[in-house]
């Protein structure tokens, strides 16, 4: 009989790419992870590991195994839900995660009424950026994720995934100061997130859609200290309408410019979803939290 733990392990192998970057996800050390993964491949009488260059990666029966545990997960899951269903009350622990902007805005309101309503419900909170929170969900270590998606830059849509949309963000182009052209765009210092992000993907094809190359001076994966560069008047930014929550917009000069064209205004939002597992999004505790989300987000 295989391990189930040394088996999840290897599936977090393959999420991760290397053994220490699993080693540091799970907070033990790299020779602990490669000493249950030899166990494992002992008990499976097979090699599941393959060393390429300095990385480790899974062979095609590793691949096969891994495949099997999330099928494995799931039916747990699944099991556990049906349980959960049966009893009186509403009640468990839920792992949650989400980027700052959504955490800010409508975590408060969410767990306080949360509490009123299902009261033997436990919520766990850890903030991440959405791919982390992704990779956080594929591996068990939480079981609601909150992730945006902005127009033609989709997320990755794993099959042991199911989403929930929550609500829809407008995107605003905010500057220190009016211009009267496009080519004016171009010469003030902009405020993005950090490069290789999804967020600096869109906003920077969204320039160019409009003709010309940004000049990012600030680099950073804070909305909120991009506002903060705007109103200071050294930078102009994308800003989502949630980094506006509880702010005091009266202080600081922010002026909003849209474009003309109306793809491009129509193009200027992102989406919010909540992502979990297949089988765990079934748990009662799970949909009251969905709907509660929902509600305060709408």
């Amino acid at each position: 009989m295989l391990d189930f733990k040394r088996l999840t392990l290897l599936r977090e192998l393959q999420l991760r790419g290397s053994i220490a970057a699993t080693a540091r996800v799970l907070g033990i050390s790299a020779s602990a992870v490669s000493q249950q993964l030899a166990k494992l491949e002992a008990e499976a009488g097979l090699p599941l590991l393959e060393q390429v260059g300095r990385n480790t990666r899974l062979t095609p029966a590793g691949r096969q195994l891994v495949s099997r545990v999330d099928e494995a997960v799931t039916v747990l899951e699944g099991a556990t839900a049906e349980l959960e269903a049966r009893r009186s009350r509403v009640q468990g622990v839920i792992r949650f995660a989400a980027f700052s902007t959504f955490a800010r805005t409508f975590l408060p309101e969410t767990l306080r009424r949360m509490n009123r309503v299902h009261p033997d419900v436990v919520i766990e909170f850890t903030q991440l950026e959405p791919h982390e929170a992704l990779d956080a969900v594929a591996s068990r270590r939480a079981d609601v994720a909150m992730v945006d998606e902005f127009t033609h830059i989709p997320r990755r849509a794993d099959a042991g995934f199911v989403r929930t949309a929550i609500t829809r963000d407008r995107m605003e182009i905010h500057l220190p100061h009016p211009v009267a052209s496009v080519a004016e765009l171009a010469e003030l210092p902009w405020a993005f997130e950090p490069r290789g992000t999804d967020a600096y993907a869109w906003s920077h094809r969204f320039c160019r859609d409009l003709g010309f190359e940004p000049k990012v001076l600030f680099d950073s994966p804070d909305p909120r200290l991009h506002y903060e560069l705007v109103a200071a008047g050294v930078a102009a930014a994308f800003l989502p309408r949630m980094v506006f929550h509880g702010l005091d917009t009266a202080t600081g000069s922010v002026v909003r410019w849209e474009p003309e064209e109306g793809r491009q205004r129509e193009a200027m939002f992102r989406d919010i979803y909540a992502v979990g597992r297949r089988g765990s999004h079934l748990r009662p505790a799970t949909k009251s939290f969905l709907q509660i989300l929902r509600e305060v987000a709408s």
